[in-house]
């Protein structure tokens, strides 16, 4: 039943954004959860026992809303710690970048700055996608949804699992 869990959480997300809910507050569940759906090589992290690390740019009221939601919760069977970020710091092993909408604009220099390194990015933009980033929130009928770029998260060495790509709003194809 445990082993199920994760496949039951991201319709749940759907109805919770349907029942308004805060939009930060799902927003926060959604990047809480992403990473149950991300196949992460041996190299995502410096050693067994480290945290799952989560890096946010701008998005005040998500950071505090994971902060809040991540407290004691464990994401890989890791332990979580949520970082705000002003600038890339690809020295600092992280795993999920998350670039809020307010800054956007700098979408391109973090994707440049994790290029190839196994950090899944979470972007909140139109476009964001088409920029590089492996998951984008977008709103659809009012109701919080993302997209996905398999490709993307491939060049990282991730591997987006194909139960989160089934319940995604829109999967961006590889060029043929």
């Amino acid at each position: 039943m445990c082993a199920l869990a994760p496949w039951i959480v991201l319709p749940r997300l759907e109805r919770a954004a349907a029942a308004q809910a805060p939009i930060e507050q799902v927003k926060a569940a959604y990047l809480l959860k992403f990473p149950d759906f991300v196949e992460w090589p041996p190299n995502a992290f410096s050693s067994p026992d480290s945290p799952f690390v989560v890096g946010i740019s701008g998005a005040d009221d998500v950071y505090v809303e994971l902060r809040a939601l991540a407290a004691g919760q464990r994401v890989a069977g890791r332990m979580i710690e949520v970082l705000r970020l002003q600038n890339p710091e690809p020295d600092f092993v992280t795993q999920l970048i998350f670039v809020g909408n307010d800054r956007s604009m700098q979408l391109p220099v973090w994707i440049d700055a994790y290029a190839r390194r196994p950090v899944l990015i979470v972007a909140d933009t139109v476009g964001g996608l088409e920029s590089g980033a492996m998951l984008n929130f977008v709103e659809v009928d009012a109701r919080l949804r993302f997209e996905a770029s398999p490709a993307a998260a491939e060049r990282s060495g991730l591997r987006l699992s194909s139960r989160l790509l089934g319940v995604a709003e829109r999967v961006l194809k590889a060029p043929s």
